[in-house]
């Protein structure tokens, strides 16, 4: 288990995810979270939580390199989204460049494991992406009133072993599945618009499977669902969503739930064999 820090470095995307961070870590004591702010993706409600803000582009490496060794911190979170089309639209500056040549797949845990390399090496130590999130991690079971039927729960079992297939070799973490057969695979467009592509393909009544590869980094890119997963799945007329119990975060995990029960969607949480995300003890 990690050690709780007393200055928490937060490295903040798009979306709620930083936010609850920051409700987490205060929870559990940490006493200054300094937020690493990145331009036209982080929420000012997370700018007005954090006791210091710094401002950083997404394509300024040489920036981040010379802010670093100023930060005093004891660990660092990454939570939120960063857009991965960003990959393409973003003009990089010649350090990043060269990092990316450096690590070659260009994928979250390449990419976002070198980056926990440049901290580490400056005495900053990587949390799990879970550490401050054990309120919105589910257990195993039904999380909804609502029950798949036996034939939905086929799909589910087949479903989470084609997706563990397709997310150890890092491709997506979500797959979708109807009457036994693969509708869709997530891909860099990511799990929304996934789930807007299957809708065109196969009707209502699909399952979307959620998630993370068999030795998951949990230090970054685990596997998250909120509310606008929820409200794009109804679009969709999805029934089922099926997440890996203690592998995935929930975002405001009771009003997901009862989102989603409005909406006729089951929510079931599948016990794996994997390890579990560390969490801190509060």
């Amino acid at each position: 288990m990690a050690k709780l820090p007393k200055t928490l470095l937060l490295l903040a995307g798009w979306g709620d995810y930083p936010r609850l961070v920051i409700e987490g870590a205060r929870k559990a004591g940490v006493e200054k979270i300094i937020v690493m702010a990145f331009k036209g993706s982080t929420q000012k409600c997370v700018l007005r939580a954090a006791d210091e803000v710094i401002f950083q582009g997404i394509g300024d490496g040489k920036g981040f390199l010379e802010r670093l060794p100023k930060i005093k911190c004891d660990a660092a979170v990454l939570a939120g989204q960063i857009n991965p089309l960003s990959l393409f639209r973003t003009r990089f500056d010649s350090v990043i460049m060269d990092l990316i040549k450096e690590v070659g797949m260009r994928n979250a845990h390449t990419l976002f494991g070198k980056l926990s390399e440049i901290l580490n090496a400056h005495s900053i130590d990587v949390l799990p992406a879970s550490f401050f999130m054990g309120d919105h991690i589910p257990k195993a079971g039904l999380l909804t009133k609502c029950a798949p039927t036996s034939a939905q729960l086929k799909d589910i079992e087949f479903g989470n072993e084609v997706a563990m297939g397709v997310c150890n070799l890092d491709v997506g973490q979500t797959t979708i599945v109807k009457d036994g057969v693969v509708v869709a695979v997530e891909g860099i467009d990511g799990t929304n618009a996934t789930i807007k592509r299957c809708k065109k393909i196969c009707g209502k009544g699909a399952i979307v499977i959620k998630v993370a590869k068999e030795n998951h980094d949990m230090r970054f890119d685990i596997p998250v669902i909120g509310m606008r997963t929820i409200k794009v799945m109804k679009k969709a007329g999805i029934s089922v969503l099926s997440v890996q119990a203690g592998r995935t975060v929930v975002l405001n995990l009771p009003k997901v739930v009862e989102k989603a029960e409005a909406a006729g969607i089951s929510i079931v949480a599948v016990e794996t064999k994997y390890p579990i995300a560390p969490v801190a003890k509060i």
